[in-house]
């Protein structure tokens, strides 16, 4: 098993989403964990129909190793991270598909402290999936889902909504593992106004903010807030129920918070450096794992990607609440008209479904065409592709500041990649 961008995601039922898969990362978290200094690995599950049976057998694969498995039950992501921060455990897994559909699902490893693996451990966790465990079961502790629950909220709790007070907030809670905050939403000094759905990912969600459009409209909401399927990706929709650009979240926190450096991924527009003025931006490879290594090299407090993934020096992980909340409470203007001094350029977005992955060096009428095609858009403008960390498919991103130019040179060059790649 090879991991991705972020963790292991497929259809649930068939390898490697399945129980004996499962097994297997449970065994390579407990090793991982005994790396860490404690045989504890904390495990936790959104709420796809397949997550019980799947969270079950990593419990099994801790045990047989010889950790003890920790079952925090239906929690986000950023909850796991902000326990295993806490120090419950050394280890933990995720079992969430994240923004794919509800028939999917994934594992997701985290390290000591709630961080993303590092290619290192990324390496040695993929060896160990290869190799047979032995018994050697410690112990199991049934239900954690509570103190995980609490201690995540407790988080939440210490942000600044004074912004909110009064006003009507809708949510989009994706019927995922942040529903367990909607309780906790519903204390809150403003009124929150829920988007309802019938299962994880299907129709609503971060990637399906279309109910999140209208009930802002219908209901007259300062704002709506979206996550996704396990919670750790944000997006906000302004009070005219249009859809907030992940980067002018990135712009707004930015402001917010008074950084002077930032970090973004190769993804995020390059209007975002010319309209945060003084602020040093640092550019990595896609994936928070990246954010989160130059955060802790550069002292930064702030890092995001371009989807809405955002990360903060005093949180461990990223959390969509949290960075949705902190960017809305302070506002004291409609959200529309905080956004009006940011607008990212045009850019277009295609996807190519490949067979195989040619490293980019070895397709010299692709590097043409992207050559090409960033002289016709001019300054500033680019063409960047990358195969996806999660899918079989080349990503395909043209950016400039004309939208007929970046159109046609999008058109241009997927139809190279659809040749060279897809004949």
């Amino acid at each position: 098993m090879k991991f991705g961008t972020d963790g292991i995601r497929g259809r649930a039922g068939p390898a490697p989403i399945d129980p004996e898969s499962a097994v297997r990362i449970g065994r390579a978290a407990a090793r991982l964990a005994r790396e860490n200094g404690s045989p504890v690995v904390v495990v936790a599950r959104d709420t796809r129909p397949s997550g019980g049976m799947l969270a079950a057998a990593v419990c099994a694969g801790v045990m047989g190793e010889g950790g003890v498995a920790v079952d925090a039950g239906v929690v986000p992501t950023p909850a796991l991270a902000v326990a295993l921060h806490d120090g419950l455990g050394a280890a933990g897994v995720m079992i969430t598909a994240s923004h794919n559909p509800w028939v999917d699902n994934g594992f997701k490893i985290l390290s000591e402290g709630g961080r993303k693996l590092t290619d290192d451990e990324t390496a040695r966790v993929e060896g160990w999936l290869a190799e047979d465990g032995h018994n050697g079961g410690v112990g199991y502790t049934e239900d954690a889902h509570q103190a995980v629950l609490e201690a995540w909220l407790a988080r939440l709790a210490d942000i600044d909504t004074s912004g909110l007070a009064g006003r009507r907030l809708a949510v989009d809670l994706a019927e995922g593992a942040g529903g367990v905050a909607a309780d906790w939403l519903a204390q809150q000094p403003f009124e929150v106004v829920l988007v309802q759905g019938d299962r994880i990912n299907d129709g609503v969600g971060s990637e399906h903010p279309g109910r999140l459009q209208q009930l802002v409209r219908d209901e007259g909401c300062f704002a709506g807030l979206a996550i996704d399927g396990d919670g750790d990706r944000c997006l906000l929709v302004d009070d005219t129920g249009e859809i907030v650009h992940g980067d002018a979240l990135t712009w707004l926190l930015a402001r917010r918070l008074g950084v002077d450096a930032l970090a973004v991924t190769q993804m995020s527009t390059g209007a975002l450096g010319p309209a945060l003025p003084g602020v040093r931006m640092h550019v990595t490879p896609v994936g928070d794992r990246y954010l989160q290594i130059a955060m802790r090299e550069h002292g930064l407090a702030l890092a995001a990607e371009e989807s809405g993934h955002v990360l903060f020096a005093d949180h461990p992980g990223g959390d969509g609440l949290l960075a949705g909340l902190r960017a809305l409470g302070g506002l004291e203007r409609p959200l529309s008209a905080e956004l009006e001094g940011f607008r990212p350029w045009p850019r277009v977005k295609a996807k190519v479904r490949v067979d195989e992955r040619v490293p980019l060096d070895e397709l010299p009428a692709v590097a043409a065409a992207v050559r090409e095609g960033e002289e016709r858009l001019g300054d500033g403008g680019r063409v960047f592709l990358r195969y996806s960390g999660t899918e079989p498919v080349m990503r395909i991103l043209v950016e400039g500041r004309d939208d007929a130019v970046v159109e046609a040179v999008g058109r241009d060059v997927e139809a190279v990649i659809r040749e060279v790649l897809c004949p």
